[in-house]
């Protein structure tokens, strides 16, 4: 009888395990294999907060220090990235991690953040040369929705994805885009289902994948933060679990 070799046992229960998903927001853990990748990561003032940290520190875990790149600018959507707008100045906040710096600025005891020019996408696209972009924005198109509502603005929003999505997609390096979609927001729940249907019926459009953040957490005001909008604690780091684990399996 053939002798069984302990370690190729215990090898074929984890990677059968890797399998099996969880129901809801699983804790994440980190994947026995990622390849070699560039890869660059865009949001606004969440990826600012807690959630970029934690996506931060993720990124750093799988990719190496030298592999990847974040820019989050507090208050930008996605128009504010493209080359062809004017220079979105944020005044509340931004992080920035490259393989050569680190920087991160929000307001604290009294003290106002950095005004920070966001960077344009095709400078960053051009730079970084990524393999894969993640893209965390569209909470700020939040308001402009309660402000101005009804099909008009949302053909114009639908646009502006459009054309951020081409110019990630038609960059030289060619890479693959992931959107993660806003979570949910108890300031704005009456229209936040109507930005993340614009992401996804572009994702279909452009043939890019999307994580769809809604029921990975729900935001309670007092427990998630205090602006019905904005995660902080536990409930940022949930978030942040339910987008890493999803990640695993479109990597």
């Amino acid at each position: 009888m053939k002798k069984i070799d302990m370690k190729s046992a215990l090898s074929f229960i984890l990677l059968s395990l890797s399998f099996f998903s969880c129901e809801g927001v699983c804790a994440y853990s980190k994947p026995d294999y990622v390849p070699a990748q560039r890869v660059l990561m865009i949001g606004d003032s969440l990826s600012v907060g807690p959630f970029g940290r934690e996506m931060q520190a993720y990124l750093a875990d799988q990719f190496g220090e030298k592999r990847f790149y974040l820019y989050a600018s507090c208050g930008s959507s996605p128009e504010h990235w493209l080359a062809s707008e004017p220079v979105f100045h944020s005044k509340c906040g931004s992080r920035v991690k490259t393989p050569k710096s680190f920087s991160h600025s929000e307001a604290e005891k009294g003290r106002p953040a950095e005004t920070f020019s966001t960077p344009k996408l095709e400078s960053l696209l051009r730079d970084s040369r990524p393999n894969l972009v993640i893209v965390q924005l569209g909470t700020n198109w939040f308001d402009r929705l309660v402000d101005k509502p009804g099909p008009e603005e949302l053909a114009r929003l639908a646009g502006i994805l459009d054309r951020f999505a081409e110019t990630v997609l038609t960059s030289e390096s060619r890479p693959k885009l992931i959107w993660i979609t806003p979570p949910d927001s108890e300031r704005f729940r009456k229209v936040q289902g109507d930005i993340t249907k614009l992401i996804g019926t572009a994702a279909r459009q452009r043939r890019f994948s999307t994580i769809n953040s809604s029921s990975m957490v729900r935001y309670v005001t007092g427990q998630s933060g205090g602006d019905g909008v904005h995660y902080y604690g536990p409930d940022a780091i949930k978030w942040a679990d339910g987008v890493k684990n999803r990640l695993r399996g479109l990597l």
